[in-house]
Parts: C-alpha cells; sequence; structure tokens
C-alpha cells in the first residue's frame, strides 16, 4: 500500500487519545502537574492536534473509506428509482 492511501487519522487518533490518557493520570495522581513540563505538554498536544487534521485531510483526499454510497437500485427516501 502506498503512503500516501492511508489515511493518517487512524494513526493519530489513537495517539491523541493515548496522549489524553497520560496526561489525564498524571495530572490526577500529581498536585504539581505539569510544573516546568507544561511547554512540553502544550507543544506535543498542538502537534498531535495538528497531526490528526492533516492526516483526516490526507485521508479524504485520497477517499480513504466507502464514498460511493449505497448500491444502484438501493431505495433512498425521498428520492425516486430508477
Amino acid at each position: 500500500m502506498p503512503l500516501a492511501a492511508i489515511d493518517y487519522f487512524f494513526i493519530t487518533g489513537p495517539l491523541a487519545v493515548a496522549w489524553a490518557i497520560i496526561i489525564s493520570v498524571l495530572g490526577l495522581t500529581r498536585p504539581n502537574f505539569p510544573g516546568k513540563a507544561l511547554p512540553a505538554v502544550v507543544i506535543t498536544s498542538i502537534v498531535l492536534f495538528v497531526a490528526g487534521i492533516l492526516g483526516a485531510a490526507a485521508g479524504a483526499k485520497h477517499k480513504a473509506g466507502e464514498r460511493e454510497g449505497p448500491p444502484k437500485g438501493t431505495p433512498i427516501a425521498g428520492h425516486k428509482n430508477s
């Protein structure tokens, strides 16, 4: 599979979820979190957010997933079928 055809959102999405869980656990268990690490936490969060947006855009450009619509002849509400 060529790299351009990968929907990068499926990579960056789970990474962002893992990051959210990690910083949540650290925030709940350490009263001084993030402390001096605040810039690193913010930058990492922004990078994952931007990577997710770019990954979703790349996936949409290469039409990852179903984009063809229902098979011909499938009844659709409000439309006349031929």
